[in-house]
Formats: structure tokens, C-alpha cells, sequence
């Protein structure tokens, strides 16, 4: 078993209020740049370190131009250079699972989850799984859904997170969040700006946190400098068995033709459907079709922030773990 440091102050809630964590909106305090982790230094040593089938590095278009998000390769440059080239392109570097490749830095996330648990005794959260997130300023995330529980861990330049409620079926209908929960498309779902007059918008300083409520949707926008930030995927019991609803409740709409009339975490058809989703995933059932991330562009070695765009021939599937 890991041994973790304690860290008594290393997460803070305004008049000690970590209620709503692992449940609704929930805004917070941490200290992991004490840590000295997040240096350009370290930062460039960890993206050396990442094998390629643990990281991810994006583009997006501008918020003007139809939503696309597309996906591509480092090209074998040094990590002091893929941090000049996020500082000077529009770009989203993911180094994934922390658990596996960097685990001194699991270690921080560890341990607040632990502080966060001791505060609140009723909260039991699981299945961890963090990343680091480095991207440009005035990058931005696209309108979408996830899978798991996330909290946003913000370190280093400023951002601006909005956030949807996911129980509005206009917002979030149960035919598209099914369709992420099978992995049928990535987590992008269609969007509409005027719902920003109903959404809430918090802007993130470094030393700061969010976790939201599950499935909510949201988008994010990049405020200025260099941004880099922790986000975590987490579980509660609660959000395990919602999980498993959407889940089964697709594969019955797109293999069945049934019409799912219930989306009820609770009670005794929801544990059904609980036990349906895991049977079908042991034997590998799964929807018609699944998502394929696909490589389209690679990093110019010669200008910080320029991509080369792969013809289609050149394009090939990207293999994540």
C-alpha cells in the first residue's frame, strides 16, 4: 500500500463547507504549487518522460468557427520545446494517468482526496484517475460531457470554466449522454451560446479548485498565460450506478429499439441496470459502433506552434490506455 505525506492545509473550503463535493458545484482551496512540481523545469523533464500512447495533444478552432477539436503527435520534440509551442499555438497537451507514469504527482491528488474523505465522513469517492492538462492562453475546451465525477485542479494562468445544468434535457437530451457513456462519439455534444445566459461561468486562479455535478456539461476558456492544471475522474457510489444506467439504458435503445422510460440512480431497477451494464461489458457487448481518434497533424520542429497537417494517407488511429 502507498504511504501518503499528510498535508493538514493542503485543501481549504470557504467556511468549511465540503458538503457539495462529490455532488454539486464545489469551489476550493489547494496548495499543490508548494509542491515545486509545476516549474517549466519539471513540467518539460515530466512530458520527456510520457510514452506516446499516454498523452494526448489537441487543437481546437477558434469560438467563432463551426466546433472541431482534432488530434495529433509531439513529433519527438524536446519538452522545453512542446511548452514554447503551446505557449505560441492554439493547444491542449494531456499527459495521462499519473497513476502509471508520475506517480509524484498522484501522490498530491492522493492526498487531498484523503483530506477531502476525512472532512466529510459520508463521502466515499474511487477509481482515481488523474492527468495534467497544459495548454495555450486563449485555448479553449469544447462544449462536452464526462464520463466520470471530475475536479479541476488549477495551477498556473487563469481560466474560465462554465458550467450547464445536466439535468436540462435541452442541454444534455438522454440519447447523446448514452452515446458518450458507450464511447459511441467523443464527449463533444451539440451547443447552443444562448444557454450561456443560464450557465455559470467561474473563473479559475491558480491554487484554486471545481469539482461539479455529474455528467454536467461544460466549456472552458482559456484567460490568459500559460495554463496548466490537474483534472481528476473520480466516482461516488452514486455516480457508479447512474453510470451504469445511461449505460445499459443505450445499449437497450440502440440494440433492442427500446425506448429506456427511466434514468433513476436509485432503486431496484437501477441496480438491474447496474448489473446488466457490467454483464454486458464482461462479455463485450457494445453499441454498433465505437469512436476512432484518428492523428491529423504533428508539431513543426521549426516553429514553435505551427502544425503540419497530415494528408489522409499519412493520418492513422491514436492508441490510448
Amino acid at each position: 500500500m502507498v504511504q501518503h505525506t499528510e498535508h493538514p492545509r493542503s485543501v481549504t473550503f470557504p467556511n468549511n463547507d465540503m458538503s457539495q463535493f462529490g455532488k454539486g458545484l464545489s469551489h476550493f482551496q489547494h496548495d499543490f504549487l508548494s509542491s515545486g512540481l509545476f516549474t517549466d523545469e519539471r513540467l518539460a523533464r515530466l512530458i520527456e518522460r510520457y510514452p506516446r500512447e499516454y498523452y494526448m495533444i489537441t487543437t481546437m478552432t477558434q469560438q467563432s468557427q463551426k466546433p472541431e477539436w482534432r488530434n495529433g503527435d509531439l513529433n519527438g520534440v524536446s519538452g522545453e520545446y512542446a511548452l514554447e509551442a503551446i505557449r505560441n499555438g492554439r493547444l491542449w497537451l494531456c499527459l495521462r494517468r499519473f497513476d502509471l507514469i508520475a506517480p509524484e504527482y498522484d501522490d498530491l491528488v492522493a492526498d487531498a482526496f484523503a483530506q477531502i474523505e476525512s472532512m466529510n465522513p459520508g463521502l466515499t469517492t474511487s477509481g482515481h484517475k488523474s492527468s495534467l492538462l497544459i495548454s495555450s492562453p486563449g485555448a479553449r475546451v469544447l462544449y462536452h460531457a464526462d464520463i466520470p465525477m471530475v475536479s479541476l485542479w488549477h495551477l498556473r494562468g487563469r481560466k474560465r470554466v462554465w458550467l450547464y445544468d445536466p439535468n436540462d434535457k435541452t442541454h444534455l437530451p438522454d440519447e447523446v449522454l448514452e452515446g458518450i457513456m458507450l464511447r459511441e462519439t467523443e464527449e463533444e455534444i451539440p451547443y447552443d451560446q444562448s444557454w450561456d445566459q443560464t450557465a455559470q461561468s467561474i473563473v479559475l486562479e491558480p491554487g484554486y479548485a471545481l469539482s461539479w455535478p455529474h455528467n454536467a456539461p461544460h466549456r472552458v476558456d482559456n484567460l490568459e498565460g500559460l495554463n496548466v492544471s490537474i483534472t481528476t475522474d473520480y466516482f461516488t457510489p452514486e455516480t457508479k450506478r447512474r453510470y451504469g444506467v445511461y449505460y445499459t439504458n443505450g445499449l437497450m435503445r440502440r440494440r433492442l429499439g427500446v425506448k429506456p422510460r427511466s434514468t433513476s440512480a436509485n432503486g431496484i431497477g437501477a441496480y438491474a441496470k447496474c448489473a446488466a451494464a457490467l454483464a454486458a461489458k464482461k462479455v463485450g457487448v457494445k453499441a454498433a459502433t465505437e469512436r476512432s481518434m484518428m492523428q491529423t497533424f504533428k508539431l513543426n520542429k521549426e516553429m514553435p506552434g505551427a502544425l503540419i497537417d497530415l494528408s489522409p494517407a499519412e493520418q492513422q488511429a491514436i492508441t490510448q490506455y
